[in-house]
């Protein structure tokens, strides 16, 4: 599947502000699962663009804008071929709680296992997950049922909670918006040992809205890694196992990590900020 996605960020200032410089996670890597096919960042007022990897491997653009200005416009656009991503005829069971100690040992699961900024291990987290895994011994299938009991028992409400909003909030207020969502999976998963970890992107709503929800916006969603199989990814604000449709742009260990578009400016300390994404299938 080819998807076009543009997204927009504008900034408005009621006083000139200068040294405002960001970061912008807005460029996907191309990996097994997905193909940057082309893209574009432009920046009002204009200036030069830098590009680094963070200690997650996402691609990072930097800039600085140092004379005194109004307003600051920031457009994306780009073109990813995405591709299958499981085979849902054989989902990855198999493997085992048991088995779960291995992963401690893993360079690429460890820190994925950790309190972060905005999740944190707690007994409650632990209690919520450990009901969700009753019986079982399979770690997709637990995984599965933690996505499940998020979707069904919280309330996706928006202008209830920030991009800051701790997981320990989400967990005992049940309300939220996609990152919180993922933020209270991650630390589910997290309390009994999945490797668990943010993903920030977005994806491609056939029904526009209609059926999904998050489209409008940058999505996010959580990937547990699953053993013989790598990280798998899990849609709890649309219980849902994330597919084609869906492009990955950062991942981390919350969205401190992911965050697409941050900065800071010296001036006034009121701004006014909109942000517009489409998504299009490229037929």
């Amino acid at each position: 599947m080819r998807l076009s996605v543009q997204h927009k960020t504008e900034y408005r200032y009621p006083e000139p502000v200068h040294s405002n410089a960001n970061e912008l996670r807005l460029i996907p890597r191309t990996s097994k699962r997905q193909k940057l096919v082309s893209n574009m960042v432009t920046v009002i007022p204009a200036t030069r663009l830098k590009h680094y990897e963070d200690l997650n491997q996402n691609l990072v653009h930097y800039f600085e804008v140092q004379r005194p200005h109004n307003k600051l416009d920031i457009n994306c656009q780009i073109v990813v071929e995405t591709f299958a991503r499981v085979d849902y005829a054989s989902l990855p069971y198999g493997f085992s709680h048991s088995d779960l100690g291995r992963c401690q040992k893993m360079e690429d699961c460890h820190p994925y296992l950790q309190d972060s900024s905005l999740v944190e291990i707690t007994p409650e987290a632990w209690r919520q997950a450990l009901d969700c895994k009753g019986d079982s011994e399979d770690v997709f299938q637990t995984a599965y049922a933690i996505m499940e009991y998020i979707f069904n028992e919280f309330s996706y409400q928006s202008s209830t909670t920030s991009v800051t909003t701790h997981a320990n909030t989400v967990l005992l207020n049940k309300t939220g918006v996609c990152q919180d969502f993922a933020h209270a999976m991650i630390a589910m998963c997290r309390s009994i040992k999945i490797p668990a970890r943010y993903v920030s992107g977005y994806f491609y709503d056939s029904t526009r809205g209609a059926g999904l929800r998050g489209s409008e916006a940058s999505h996010a969603w959580v990937e547990v890694y699953i053993d013989g199989h790598g990280w798998i990814g899990l849609d709890p604000t649309n219980n849902k196992v994330v597919d084609e449709t869906y492009i990955i742009l950062a991942t981390g260990r919350d969205y401190k990590d992911v965050t697409p578009v941050k900065g800071s400016y010296i001036g006034t300390q009121y701004s006014y900020m909109s942000i517009s994404v489409s998504v299009d299938k490229v037929e």
